[in-house]
C-alpha cells in the first residue's frame, strides 16, 4: 500500500490510503456515557426521548467518506443532519479536517486504525485529548 506524502515547509503531511472510502459510525462513547448518566436519567421523559432521538439520528446517519484529499461527512446541527465537505490530512497521529463551509479546523487523535476500524478522539483547542472517542467501521467490512 503506498502513501502520498506532501512536503510543505518543514511539515510532512500524509494522505493515507488506509482511510480511503466510507467509514460508518459504529460507536460514540461520549454520547453513550451521557445517555447512561444519572443526570440524563433525572431529565423529564420528554427530554430523555428527545436525547434518544438525537442519539439515534446521529448514529444512523453520520459517516466519514475520504476521497483523495477531500472528505464528505455528515454532522448534527439544530437537531438535523447536515452534509459537510472538507479537506483532510494526517500529521503524525492526528487527523486534521478543514471544514470548507465554516472555515473551521477539527483535530482528532487517531487512537487506532486498521483496514476495518478507525477510533478517533477529539483534540480540544487547548490540545487536550478527549477521554472518549468514536469508532468508525469501513463500509467494505460490514
Amino acid at each position: 500500500m503506498t502513501k502520498v506524502i506532501i512536503l510543505i515547509g518543514s511539515f510532512i503531511l500524509v494522505l493515507s490510503p488506509i482511510l480511503e472510502g466510507k467509514w460508518i459510525l459504529e460507536k460514540y462513547e461520549t454520547f453513550e456515557n451521557i445517555i447512561g448518566s444519572k443526570s440524563f436519567q433525572e431529565l423529564s421523559n420528554e427530554d430523555q426521548i428527545r436525547g434518544f432521538q438525537m442519539y439515534n439520528l446521529y448514529m444512523e446517519n453520520v459517516f466519514l467518506e475520504f476521497k483523495s484529499d477531500t472528505l464528505h461527512f455528515k454532522d448534527l446541527k439544530n437537531e438535523k443532519i447536515i452534509d459537510k465537505i472538507g479537506l483532510w490530512y494526517i500529521d503524525k497521529d492526528t487527523l486534521i479536517i478543514n471544514d470548507l463551509e465554516v472555515l473551521a479546523t477539527y483535530k482528532y487523535f487517531i487512537e487506532s486504525h486498521s483496514d476495518c476500524e478507525l477510533y478517533l478522539k477529539t483534540i480540544f483547542p487547548d490540545g487536550e485529548i478527549a477521554k472518549n472517542g468514536r469508532v468508525f467501521v469501513n463500509e467494505s467490512c460490514k
